[in-house]
């Protein structure tokens, strides 16, 4: 039964009934450079409530010492025994499966991640980043050392590459074909561009066969190898993943129960649908932001306007000034090649890139900031103004208020039969609300 989290107190009943979380990364808590909103509270709730969790990414690019250094980034409290990445996966693999003798090297179409996981399990390696550039048709040269080729994400493949691993592949007996994970995209700037899978297609096309292995999930490696150094109870553990193909039959395959999440690459129409035969235990939609976003969706096209985005990123807690809004609109604007002064529609994924740039959600200020302000029109010095000089603050100073809103921020404190507010409890009123 696919059960649909969509309120408070499913979700909450959802974390009690698990003691161990399993994370993709990618698309669930992060895109690219940026994390989604709420992440950092959400993983540090759940430390608080004395859970387990493990990072469990296909992403090849990084080794585990660099992820760490990305979570340390977006605030994100994680060690690095906890982070199970297909680069970690791929060498464990190669050092405790194979045996890869000391004798042989590895070809690498892919970047730093799987070289530094290889280097951290005394494997050597070649190719990679050294082989980026233009390929000239030179002649590739034997080098019977090479007893494997690696293919993960490859930013800067190229055709030397391929000519190598193929030469190599072809031309030295029993060398290994590895892929890192067979993901064929991957989520980053609101849209997907091609993943692992994609780069090593042409090779398995050329070479007329699969890989050896693929280390990646849905394959189990990476959960054996958990589950054998933290002993899980796979009853109380959950896949938390955004692919039906890799994150959520990765669970499937254990037995564990799984919530697929649509921040990334499944869409809930595909989740839904009666073709599909991967179905997660559980499902919840793009967090509170993406039903924000319908809510301004005016013309049911998965847009909102332009006009509204100040509106739309105050009520998903941001708190940029209208000229900063401006600002956002003016650069979107200039990215579509529109018009600076006309009004446009905003796409979800434009949306995203918008919401979760650096700083976007920063501190609104400090009481002490507001209650020094105010302290400007407190001629008497004994924590009062009177409501005409507030109006007045609030109306035409800042970031500007209308009256309306004006008049809503005033039913929540008292005014005194003077005519006047203490303005300390004011902003303590405003603020915790």
């Amino acid at each position: 039964m696919l059960t649909y989290l969509s309120d408070k107190e499913s979700r909450d009943k959802f974390i009690d009934s698990y003691d161990t979380f399993l994370f993709d990364c990618d698309g669930v808590l992060w895109e690219g450079k940026n994390t989604f909103p709420q992440i950092r509270e959400a993983m540090t709730a759940l430390r608080q409530k004395g859970k387990k969790f493990f990072f469990v990414t296909n992403n090849s690019t990084k080794s585990r010492s660099s992820f760490l250094d990305k979570f340390k980034t977006f605030g994100i409290e994680a060690h690095i025994e906890e982070i199970y990445s297909s680069s970690y996966a791929t060498a464990a693999y190669m050092k405790n499966v194979l045996n890869f003798p000391d004798d042989k090297k590895v070809y690498i179409i892919g970047e730093i991640g799987i070289k530094q996981e290889l280097e951290t399990e005394g494997i050597r390696s070649c190719g990679g980043q050294e082989d980026n550039g233009s390929f000239e048709n030179e002649e590739v040269p034997d080098d019977s050392e090479v007893g494997a080729v690696v293919v993960g994400l490859d930013t800067q493949v190229n055709y030397r590459k391929y000519a190598k691993a193929f030469a190599y592949l072809t031309r030295n007996p029993g060398c290994y074909f590895i892929l890192t994970n067979e993901d064929y995209t991957f989520p980053q700037h609101g849209s997907f561009y091609p993943g692992a899978g994609s780069i090593a297609a042409p090779l398995i096309t050329a070479l007329g066969r699969r890989p050896d292995a693929v280390l990646g999930k849905p394959a189990q490696n990476m959960l054996e190898a958990i589950h054998s150094q933290h002993n899980l109870d796979f009853k109380k553990t959950v896949m938390i993943g955004d692919r039906l193909d890799t994150d959520i039959e990765f669970g499937l395959h254990a037995g564990i129960d799984t919530l697929c999440v649509l921040t990334g690459v499944t869409k809930k129409e595909e989740l839904l649908s009666d073709d599909n035969q991967t179905k997660s235990t559980y499902y919840i939609d793009s967090f509170e932001w993406k039903e924000a976003f319908s809510l301004y969706d005016k013309k049911g096209n998965s847009t909102v306007s332009s006009a509204n985005l100040g509106y739309l990123l105050r009520g998903l807690g941001q708190n940029p000034t209208q000229s900063e809004v401006a600002e956002l609109i003016k650069d979107t604007a200039r990215s579509k090649n529109i018009s600076e002064t006309q009004e446009f529609d905003i796409d979800f994924g434009t949306f995203l890139s918008i919401l979760t740039r650096p700083d976007g959600f920063k501190p609104v200020g400090s009481s002490q900031e507001f209650i020094q302000g105010f302290q400007v029109f407190d001629k008497e010095g004994d924590g009062y103004i009177s409501a005409g000089e507030l109006r007045y603050v609030l109306t035409n100073l800042g970031e500007k208020l209308t009256e309306e809103e004006v008049n809503e921020l005033l039913k929540e404190v008292e005014v005194g039969k003077d005519g006047r507010i203490n303005y300390v409890d004011f902003v303590t009123v405003i603020l915790s609300n």
